[in-house]
């Protein structure tokens, strides 16, 4: 039977506090800061590709990337409009090179609709899903939307978490809210005209479809999974299909907001922490049209490690609001001097070195296993040089300790200061990194550290970005989700 075998999931540690918002921009708009508690926020670094290649690592984990067959990554805030944003993914996983890949957008639906199809499809497949939304400062959008992403792994056979039993997915050319190409901003609809004629009478349509093919009644359902912003509307959805009974997953609006095309998958993860073998639960999504996929849990959930409330636990609270407008390019600043250097595209390096740059694979001597990044055909040892004695050998999930640090102030940074220095690979190796991430300036020599994909830097004036790898300090937030 076609089962979901693992699900992860990324939500970044900033968390922006809704007060904040509120007490930046509510002098000039009512709307800042609606609700309580705070929006995730991605770090100055971090893009939908970076988000999705963490969400995938933690969904694989000790899954061999290279039997994977087919890899969709769904968002509506890609970085690249032209130039398949799903290779860079695939690059920094290391899969293999006869996976397909595919980019999906235009809709919040995309990622449900890229899992539907992998699972009525039947093959390996990994459907990943990211956001990093921008909104009108101080709209009510930006302060309901959250940065994050979610992967699920599909396989053909197996019991898995969850084990398909039906969906379906239809269409209706319904604009609730729409971006022209080129603008910056979505426009959205009234919003009682979209929970009244959208959600409210094309959602149950799907679910009854997903019921009727699943071969199930509303009351075998235990668990119902729906995003949406507009208060009180999952439940109102729920009650219209005859769900009313089922247990109605948290939106998180509370705890890090609406990831977009993500949310359902996010959501969905964190239902699944609290469901047992053999419950159903029916998860679905609104979006010209609606798609609603109905599972049953397999033994595997039993086992299976909670990351969703783990990630949302170790979320550090933010309160100043300018980071959002100056990490999402919204506030012009100055830069300084150090700041007006030219990025380089380098795009023959890029593609030449992609192995190294994107999957950060190194070289180990087969003679004496030491570790030298970047690979070459010369490798140094103690007793001189050899040719083509290196290996590949891949370094983003080993891990190290850092053995120098620098906090530079006088460097140029987007969120200053700009923090380095050199990091011994757990077995063999050292490399002089990049740190990321809030609190980067308080790591020190003996501390250990693991490694993320994030953005090098960005040409500001073609919109190019290169990536590479940086070091964070090791914590639970790079824990798994699946089954033993």
């Amino acid at each position: 039977m076609v089962a979901i075998s693992s699900i992860g999931t990324y939500l970044p540690k900033m968390r922006l506090e809704r007060a904040a918002i509120a007490q930046a921009m509510g002098w000039l708009t009512s709307s800042a800061g609606t609700g309580k508690g705070s929006r995730s926020l991605a770090f100055w670094d971090e893009d939908s590709v970076t988000m999705a290649v963490e969400a995938a690592r933690n969904c694989l984990a000790d899954q061999m990337p290279d039997t994977v067959r087919r890899l969709v990554f769904a968002s509506m805030t890609a970085p690249f409009a032209e130039f398949q944003n799903a290779v860079l993914v695939h690059g920094a996983l290391r899969l293999g090179r006869n996976c397909l890949t595919e980019d999906t957008t235009s809709t919040r639906r995309a990622g449900l609709i890229a899992l539907h199809q992998a699972l009525e499809q039947g093959q390996t497949s990994l459907v990943v899903a990211a956001e990093i939304p921008k909104h009108p400062a101080g709209s009510s959008s930006e302060s309901k939307s959250g940065d994050g992403a979610a992967a699920v792994l599909v396989e053909p056979s197996g019991d898995g978490l969850l084990c398909f039993l039906g969906g379906s997915s239809i269409t209706r050319p319904f604009a609730d809210r729409y971006r022209a190409t080129g603008r910056d901003f979505a426009l959205e609809w009234e919003e009682r005209w979209i929970r009244e004629e959208g959600y409210l009478k094309i959602v149950p349509e799907a679910i009854s479809a997903a019921l009727k093919a699943a071969n199930l009644s509303p009351t075998e359902i235990d668990h119902f999974v729906l995003p949406s912003t507009i208060a009180g509307c999952a439940k109102a959805v729920g009650q219209a299909s005859g769900l009313g009974h089922a247990r109605l997953a948290s939106d998180l609006a509370a705890d890090c907001g609406d990831t977009g095309s993500a949310h359902a998958l996010l959501m969905l993860a964190g239902a699944m922490e609290g469901m047992k073998p053999g419950e159903k639960v029916l998860v679905a999504e609104f979006g010209q049209g609606a798609t609603a996929l109905i599972f049953e849990a397999g033994p595997a959930i039993a086992t299976m490690v909670p990351q969703v409330s783990r990630q949302i636990k170790s979320g550090l609270p933010e309160r100043n609001y300018l980071k959002l407008a100056i990490f999402r390019g919204m506030l012009e600043w100055d830069r300084g001097l150090r700041g007006r250097v030219q990025v380089n595209e380098a795009l023959t390096t890029a593609y030449r070195r992609s192995e190294e740059l994107l999957g950060f694979v190194g070289g180990r001597n087969r003679q004496t296993g030491t570790i030298q990044f970047p690979p070459s055909r010369i490798a140094a040892t103690r007793e001189g040089l050899d040719v083509d004695a290196l290996e590949p050998y891949p370094l983003a999930d080993r891990g190290g300790t850092i053995a120098t640090s620098t906090a530079d102030l006088l460097a140029f940074s987007r969120h200053p200061p700009n923090c380095y220095g050199l990091v011994d690979f757990n077995g063999d190796g050292r490399l002089m990194m990049d740190f990321t991430d809030p609190g980067a300036d308080q790591l020190k020599a003996g501390d250990a550290v693991r490694f993320v994909f994030r953005i090098k830097d960005i040409d500001e004036r073609t919109g190019f970005r290169r990536y590479f790898w940086k070091a964070i300090a090791a914590d639970t937030q790079s824990s798994r989700t699946g089954g033993e």
